[in-house]
């Protein structure tokens, strides 16, 4: 375990040596069971250097805890770890990220899970998906399934947090039992020997 600390720290170190101060790095176990995959830090992240901690991160807690997955057993990080902004009108905000930012972020997503070593994967929106699973991967058409990750760990993508804080009324309704679908199915692949599904 020891030896697992030291590494996760050196890399740690290393990323954000790499890509400078503004980097978000992953938290959470070292030897936790499941890991949780978004797509970029946001404005929150970036000010308190960690993960899911603004509104959406506050809404994925609710959802995990609903979920009987507490956070304190889970590793938590982001594919892309610099926040993408865009400029306009003298305000800056969040836009999706690009195709080398997300090739440059998987270098140490990749070795992140690579050391954490978790059963199964929790991707939080399309971006994650994409890179972890599949490019052809559709939200509406294979969110909840279980799928074979690059990592030969199982896999189960679903809607983004922000995405639901975007949603009203009977939308948001529809959309946060669609989420606690999908954690129900990660939390039963740690119980059970999953079927793995592969994208064509």
């Amino acid at each position: 375990m020891e030896k697992r600390v030291a590494s996760w720290e050196k890399l740690r170190q290393d990323t954000l040596k790499r890509l400078g101060p503004e980097a978000v790095f992953g938290e959470g176990s070292p030897d936790a069971r499941v890991a949780i995959v978004g797509e970029a830090p946001g404005y929150n992240e970036v000010r308190q250097g960690r993960p899911f901690v603004g509104r959406a991160g506050k809404l994925l807690d609710e959802l995990l805890a609903q979920s009987g997955i507490e956070r304190e057993e889970v590793y938590i990080t982001n594919v892309v770890k610099i926040r993408p902004t865009r400029e306009k009108g003298g305000r800056t905000s969040n836009r999706p990220p690009r195709v080398g930012e997300i090739r440059e972020g998987m270098e140490a997503l990749l070795k992140e899970l690579e050391l954490i070593e978790p059963e199964v994967l929790i991707l939080l929106g399309n971006t994650p998906a994409r890179a972890l699973v599949g490019k052809s991967f559709a939200m509406t058409k294979h969110r909840g399934t279980l799928f074979r990750s690059v990592t030969g760990t199982p896999a189960v993508a679903t809607f983004h947090p922000a995405y639901l804080l975007r949603q009203e009324g009977e939308d948001y309704r529809r959309v946060r039992r669609l989420v606690l679908e999908d954690l129900a199915a990660a939390r039963r692949a740690l119980e059970e020997e999953p079927e793995l599904h592969e994208l064509e």
